[in-house]
């Protein structure tokens, strides 16, 4: 089994580990990335990725991305008009995506089209999986993110959990002293100054989204700044140690909900996107959180001050994120047989 490996590489923390997981589970196939740059390199110790080999070949193409259909700028719009025009094909087996509402009927033209010429979509909600059994071409299923079959040997054990943490995002267009910034602060400063503990914030995206910026300015307005320490997401495990040393996590990125839910901590979901809305309401989580432009800081520091409550998945949807390397291998098996 061999494959050319696309992703979103951005050093960013959840794109980063769903393609980690999808490799672990698939020791035996051999996945080329055609070539190596500052965001990919972290895969060189894996022992089943090749860079740049059979650059010529014709080989089938897996592309592991989360929120990679997203059209919501003019430059985005403009690169999916280029690209139905050359009638490019941008992979074989999509694994581990999810649909936000699109807008408009030219955007979901766009999109239905170059997803039609998949063979095997694997999404991560409903609405995605409704959305995507309508377009004509594609196998299509429906599983748990992929982050949530995190071997659990890859989880930290035995350290004590009295932080908190939070996922703080940036996105474009934020200023530095942005309102969503100033509530993160005041949820820190909160926690610091109630319970005496520390608080780690977190930079999830380390890349070009980078959210190190965002980090910066929470820390720079908090009052009890000397209470912050701001974690880096890089190649060493850095987000997963803060995590099992947090009793409770704030977070705006998707994956520092799974990442909580996975680990059982206590969560409250700042939404920016759909999916993280989907991620709430389909696993039948108690918090059901705020949007990221109508804060409720009330809502979260009564949160902060409640006794934890941690939910962890039921074992039928952790036995069903398995399920991402079973599906890719059956219909791999079944296209080289035509």
């Amino acid at each position: 089994m061999k494959l050319v490996l696309d992703a979103y590489f951005d050093r960013n923390f959840g794109d980063d580990y769903m393609v980690r997981i999808m490799l672990h589970y698939l020791p035996e196939a051999e996945f080329i990335i055609r070539e190596k740059n500052e965001f990919n390199s972290f895969l060189e110790k894996e022992q089943n990725v090749t860079f740049g080999a059979d650059a010529k070949e014709q080989l089938p193409r897996i592309v592991i991305t989360g929120s990679g259909f997203m059209i919501n700028s003019p430059e985005a719009l403009k690169c999916e008009l280029v690209w139905f025009i050359r009638r490019k094909r941008m992979g074989d087996y999509c694994v581990g995506c999810n649909i936000e509402p699109l807008h408009s009927r030219l955007k979901e033209f766009l999109i239905k089209k170059k997803l039609q010429k998949f063979k095997l979509v694997i999404c991560r909600d409903a609405y995605s999986y409704n959305w995507l059994k309508k377009i004509k071409g594609p196998a299509v299923y429906r599983l748990p993110d992929i982050l949530f079959s995190i071997p659990d040997e890859w989880l930290p054990k035995g350290k004590i959990s009295d932080r908190l943490g939070i996922s703080v995002m940036h996105r474009a267009g934020d200023n530095e002293d942005c309102a969503y910034y100033r509530a993160m602060a005041d949820a820190a400063d909160h926690w610091a100054e109630s319970t005496g503990k520390r608080v780690f914030l977190m930079a999830f995206d380390t890349g070009n989204e980078n959210d190190v910026w965002a980090c910066d300015n929470v820390k720079r307005m908090m009052k009890r700044r000397d209470m912050a320490d701001i974690i880096y997401h890089d190649n060493n495990e850095e987000i997963l140690n803060a995590y099992a040393e947090c009793e409770k996590i704030i977070g705006a990125r998707f994956h520092s909900g799974v990442l909580a839910m996975r680990m059982g901590k206590a969560f409250y979901p700042v939404i920016f996107r759909e999916k993280m809305r989907r991620l709430i309401n389909e696993s039948c989580y108690p918090v059901k959180g705020c949007d990221i432009d109508n804060i409720d800081i009330g809502e979260i520091k009564r949160f902060l001050d409640s006794p934890s409550v941690n939910i962890r998945p039921d074992r039928d949807m952790l036995d069903s994120s398995m399920q991402y390397s079973v599906i890719l291998k059956g219909e791999y098996i079944k296209a080289e047989r035509k």
